[in-house]
């Protein structure tokens, strides 16, 4: 059968790759630096492996991935590069330690083997790469695998700082530059932080030539007139701006840990790690130098059942289970399409965006169901391929005209998650700092060096106190204590260079260590808040 009788629609798997811009050079021990080396050793070095085994194995895969400005920006720092390798070889040392301990429990042991032997493949896999995933995300997107995205600037809520259409002008401005910058060529897509929209976003995302965003199923569903085929294909807004929404069915299989893939009993548990189970005297070397109980990254128990009580993991059970499941995803879309295609014009488009760290730092099958995924989609037996967003848009021949809703993945697809009785506080204060800074950027037409300096690091400041992890954390009562203080010291920052520059004191030395401190964008240009009417 030939491909165009065979073929029945098409699936676009969105990775989100983010982490909150978090650099501490001025503490020995930041607890919070864990988050970049979490999910680099456990997502995204796993998925370069993923990526570069099809590759070698001539897999045609299809997959697209966005980055965040500061993610990328924290990959290729050196500082964070340096406590990473030493993060790393502390979980060798950790892992040889345990091959030792666990000498007379059979289960441990095994385990604890495998643990070396996987850290040692993520480092050989750092390495390889010259200590810089950056340069493993250009080699894919040169060799043409995988469409790469950007994102909002510092993922700030682009709604919730829709207030000034110059905030989210800058965050969607500067997030188009990073990406240009670091791939070497401008993005056609972008990854709305938390898949916000909001009306008239379109219009400044046009302005910054991008083709197409990724959106909440609502977004779509309740779009403005009702499309015709749902999310199974895309839509374009007034300003020629594509919007691809969210499939519900294929998010919640493989996002939800009660009825989705990642909650089964064979999967290993993410809540138990040696690093709070252990005696003190024996994991204080490995752990928070203040004596915080945290995460080591070996794990020795699966899921097992809703009870405390767990049994050991097995991983080639685990593994049989990945094959399992991904047999079951492919065989729901094949199903999908199948009764979807007779109904439509065009080829229907399931849309499949999930965060990156979900697959290997949640859920630790999770690269293994990827590259299983990837692997069997290729299959002749298969009703659908894999696309890209743009290749996909690029193939329609019409698409149908529609405003899209206000929404978010968010609880309640809305921006409640963003502001709420717990987090209010913040807007008036990131408010207060914009109207600050488009101020200053109208008014500092031809400054000096120093007021340059100055005024390109409140704007580093004021995008910092605007990211969406913030809020996120405080509401959900996970880290808020770190949150609320990263807000305030951004803000503090902030309003110190505003009063500085406005009175011609600008402190040179203080500046001088907030810029090595805060040191996101390194070719930032305050002038990206000038309001466009002057």
């Amino acid at each position: 059968m030939e491909d165009s009788e065979r073929i029945k629609g098409y699936i676009a798997m969105i990775l989100h790759s983010h982490i909150p811009f978090v650099r501490h050079p001025d503490m020995e021990d930041a607890l919070e630096e864990r988050w970049l080396f979490q999910a680099m050793s456990e997502s995204y070095i796993p998925l370069i492996q993923v990526f570069d085994r099809l590759i070698q194995d001539k897999i045609n895969y299809k997959i697209t991935l966005s980055l965040t400005p500061p993610l990328m920006n924290m990959l290729e720092d050196q500082y964070l590069n340096e406590r990473f390798i030493k993060y790393l070889e502390s979980s060798i040392k950790l892992s040889r330690e345990e091959i030792v301990r666990t000498k007379y429990n059979k289960e441990e042991n095994k385990l604890a083997y495998f643990y070396e032997k996987r850290f040692q493949e993520i480092s050989k896999t750092y390495y390889k790469y010259n200590g810089n995933l950056m340069n493993a995300f250009r080699k894919f997107d040169r060799l043409g695998y995988i469409e790469f995205i950007t994102s909002a600037a510092t993922h700030g809520i682009l709604p919730l700082l829709s207030i000034h259409k110059e905030s989210v002008s800058a965050q969607v401005r500067l997030g188009v530059e990073t990406y240009t910058d670091e791939m070497g060529h401008e993005p056609n897509g972008i990854w709305l932080p938390e898949c916000a929209y909001s009306y008239s976003l379109d219009s400044i995302l046009k302005e910054n030539n991008l083709k197409y965003f990724i959106t909440e199923s609502t977004g779509v569903l309740n779009a403005s007139p009702k499309p015709l085929y749902g999310t199974f294909a895309p839509i374009i807004t007034q300003n020629g701006v594509i919007a691809l929404g969210r499939d519900i069915k294929s998010s919640r299989q493989l996002w939800s840990s009660t009825q989705g893939y990642p909650g089964d009993y064979n999967y290993r548990e993410f809540y138990r790690d040696i690093g709070y189970d252990l005696p003190m005297e024996y994991i204080a070397p490995y752990i928070n130098r203040n004596g915080i109980r945290i995460d080591t990254g070996i794990k020795y128990y699966k899921i097992t059942s809703k009870t405390e009580e767990k049994l050991y993991y097995d991983k080639e059970k685990a593994m049989e289970k990945v094959k399992e499941h991904v047999q079951h995803f492919i065989n729901e879309r094949n199903n999908e399409f199948t009764k979807i295609k007779p109904h439509m014009d065009g080829m229907p488009i399931i849309t499949c965006p999930y965060d990156t760290e979900l697959f290997g730092h949640w859920w630790y099958e999770g690269p293994e169901f990827i590259e299983s995924f990837l692997r069997n989609s290729v299959k002749k037996e298969n009703v659908y391929k894999l696309t890209t967003p743009s290749e996909f848009i690029s193939k329609c021949k019409k698409i149908q005209c529609c405003s899209p809703d206000p929404s978010s993945w968010g609880e309640n697809g809305d921006y409640s998650v963003w502001l709420n009785a717990s987090n209010s506080w913040i807007y008036k204060k990131i408010h207060s700092c914009a109207d600050k800074m488009i101020n200053l950027s109208n008014k500092y037409t031809n400054p000096s060096e120093i007021e340059e300096r100055a005024l390109n690091q409140a704007a580093r400041e004021l995008l910092l106190a605007e990211s969406s992890d913030w809020p996120f954390i405080i509401k959900n009562n996970t880290a808020s204590e770190y949150a609320s203080k990263r807000v305030n010291c951004h803000v503090e920052r902030f309003e110190k260079i505003y009063n500085e520059i406005i009175n011609n004191t600008v402190d040179i030395n203080w500046l001088l260590n907030v810029e090595n401190i805060d040191n996101i964008f390194p070719k930032i240009n305050f002038r990206i808040y000038k309001s466009q009417r002057l």
